[in-house]
């Protein structure tokens, strides 16, 4: 379902929820349909920066380096900024009229152990998708 598609769907009570995040719901107003929103403090699953990979095994190992330390290095430097872009989201949707409530210790680590294994799950089915799943699950445990 695109972003467009959830707020009438959210208004006509064709759905009861979805998973994003007030960056997302802030900016579309989705309070006029929805007052509630739970933080979950749900990764990103699939978020990335890419380059051809054509290209980028056809530089010389020490070209190869510099780009693998600029990302990192970028990476680094972007996570203030979207702290910062999150806030700012979470305190647009209060200021709209809606409520952010945060589940209990204890719920929270339930549900995301459940959700930890969501993406290797779906993603067996179907080939490629796990090919890309397991390059990007291989990557975040390189920069861990």
């Amino acid at each position: 379902m695109t972003l467009g598609d959830v707020l009438p769907a959210l208004q006509q009570g064709a759905i009861d929820g979805a998973v994003a995040g007030t960056v997302i719901y802030s900016a579309m107003h989705y309070v006029d349909a929805a007052k509630y929103v739970t933080n979950i403090g749900q990764p990103v699953i699939f978020g990335y920066a890419a380059v051809s990979k054509k290209w980028y095994d056809a530089l010389p190992a020490d070209l190869q380096q510099v780009i693998d330390k600029d990302a990192a290095t970028a990476m680094t430097q972007v996570n203030p900024q979207t702290v910062e872009i999150d806030a700012n989201a979470d305190k647009r949707w209060v200021d709209g009229g809606g409520e952010l409530i945060d589940l209990p210790a204890d719920e929270q680590a339930s549900m995301l152990k459940t959700l930890s294994s969501v993406a290797e799950d779906v993603s067996k089915t179907k080939p490629a998708v796990s090919a890309a799943y397991q390059i990007v699950a291989a990557a975040a445990q390189r920069t861990k």
